[in-house]
């Protein structure tokens, strides 16, 4: 039914801490068909933090 792309998203999403993946499948969804700026705009966030906050 999915792309494997979109199985790679999912499971992405899955990491989250009580996200399962039905939770994950929706929010997947959504941000693809709804909200692709929103998107786009986390991964960048989420790149940036990953790069640049250290522990």
């Amino acid at each position: 039914m999915f792309s494997d792309r979109f199985d790679q998203l999912v499971q992405a999403l899955r990491i989250l801490p009580s996200v399962g993946p039905k939770s994950a499948q929706r929010m997947a969804l959504h941000m693809i068909m709804k909200n692709r700026e929103g998107a786009i705009g986390l991964a960048h966030a989420l790149t940036e933090a990953t790069n640049y906050i250290h522990e």
